[in-house]
């Protein structure tokens, strides 16, 4: 019995010992800085220059980033041979421990993309702090200015900040959904390439400087820009937060090898079945200089069909979509009969029109499949060292591509019809 007494006091004590070595390695949130955001960029006096964008939790509380308060985070700059060396570096004049495990956004500037950045997120996909929802974003000047630029007015919470900031794709279009383990899935893929969000910091100081000669429009024969046709950085716009996002980054690989302005991004994201909703504004088919105001969702998943034919890929894209009309200029009754008919016919050839043009870029310009029709591909082959033999994305830049657009309107809005105006004197107007 007393051998047995002993064997239960020391299995208790052993019990307790695992217990009260718990909390060992504890660390106080107020013993550690967050980052919010890390910028990536070509360093001058060593191989990287590093920003980390650390929060203060305790900044912002007189009135936020523009509010006349303090920013509610601070840039630290230096220039290392590594990430975690760059870490170590601003540890040593930090009062806090840096902390990566609430990082928002990798920002790499569009030199170092240009070169290849697969070192890099080796190094971050190995990381136990950083997570694989980061977003990632290319700068089309430096990464440090582009960060340098994030000033939140609206949210005091900078971490908020962004993360409402990226999710906007869903309702404008304008940026491409992309985190973190979706790029890093793609750059090592055999049947699609990455993209990311293109950011850049707005040139304009005032309206007066306003000036449409970086636009896309005039490519897409436009008489003006329609929202959506500009790169980051280029936007018409003054006040706010100083860095801009539009766009996106295509890579090839892990190497960035061109851009594409907001309008293309709708394109993809319809491709690939992430379209939410956005307002459109269409050129009135019946009378010049007016425009029609459609608020465009994808009604249905869209369904691709990939044929190889004498090893060449002719590629199937059917995408559904349906509308609500928001605004006829024009006054005329689109919402009624042949008139509703000749307008969703109208708007299927603009859409599908444009569409094969961004999907010709993608893979006659960049031979970057972007949207993934290599995973309708595969079938064809019983073996993955023949599917690796056949090598895709070296195919790709012969494909060829057949769009069907199929568009509805479904709802007018409050206006159940839309009556033709009139003079002062109650006279209709000839439409």
């Amino acid at each position: 019995m007393k051998i047995k007494r002993a064997v239960g006091i020391i299995i208790i004590l052993f019990s307790f010992c695992g217990l009260m070595t718990g909390c060992f390695d504890k660390r106080e949130i107020d013993e550690l800085g967050y980052v919010i955001a890390l910028g990536v960029d070509k360093g001058k006096t060593n191989v990287l220059k590093l920003t980390f964008q650390i929060a203060k939790p305790q900044a912002g509380e007189g009135g936020g980033g523009g509010g006349g308060g303090e920013q509610p985070y601070s840039n630290v700059t230096v220039e290392a041979p590594t990430v975690y060396a760059g870490i170590n570096m601003v540890n040593t004049f930090t009062s806090k421990q840096i902390n990566m495990s609430h990082n928002k956004v990798v920002v790499f500037s569009r030199e170092l993309a240009k070169e290849g950045i697969e070192s890099y997120l080796h190094a971050l996909l190995r990381g136990r702090e950083f997570r694989p929802s980061m977003y990632m974003v290319v700068a089309r000047n430096s990464a440090e200015e582009y960060l340098k630029a994030v000033k939140p007015e609206l949210v005091l919470n900078p971490s908020k900040y962004y993360e409402l900031t990226f999710q906007s794709y869903s309702y404008t279009g304008f940026i491409p959904n992309v985190q973190f383990h979706n790029f890093y899935k793609y750059s090592e893929s055999l049947y699609k390439d990455p993209v990311a969000i293109l950011g850049g910091v707005g040139k304009f100081k005032s309206s007066d400087e306003f000036n449409v000669d970086k636009s896309t429009f005039r490519e897409r024969g436009r008489d003006i820009p329609f929202g959506g046709d500009f790169y980051a950085g280029d936007v018409t716009k003054t006040g706010g937060v100083g860095s801009e996002n539009m766009g996106l980054a295509v890579f090839n690989g892990d190497k960035m090898v061109g851009e594409m302005d907001g309008s293309d991004v709708k394109y993809l994201l319809m491709a690939t079945g992430e379209y939410g909703h956005a307002y459109w504004t269409i050129k009135d088919p019946k009378e010049k200089g007016k425009f029609i105001l459609l608020d465009i969702k994808q009604s249905r998943r869209p369904h691709h069909k990939v044929n190889l034919i004498d090893g060449k890929p002719l590629i199937d894209v059917k995408i559904i979509l349906e509308a609500d009309i928001l605004s006829i200029q024009s006054t005329i009754d689109y919402e009624q009969g042949g008139l509703s008919n000749l307008l969703e016919k109208y708007v299927e050839e603009q859409i599908g029109n444009d569409m094969k043009v961004f999907l010709e870029k993608t893979s006659k310009d960049f031979n970057s499949d972007i949207c993934g029709f290599g995973s309708y591909a595969k079938k064809y082959f019983l073996t993955w060292e023949e599917w690796e033999r056949y090598n895709w994305k070296s195919k790709y830049k012969d494909s060829t591509f057949n769009i069907d657009i199929s568009f509805k309107l479904r709802r007018p809005g409050l206006i159940l019809k839309t009556l033709p105006s009139v003079d002062s004197e109650g006279v209709e107007e000839n439409k």
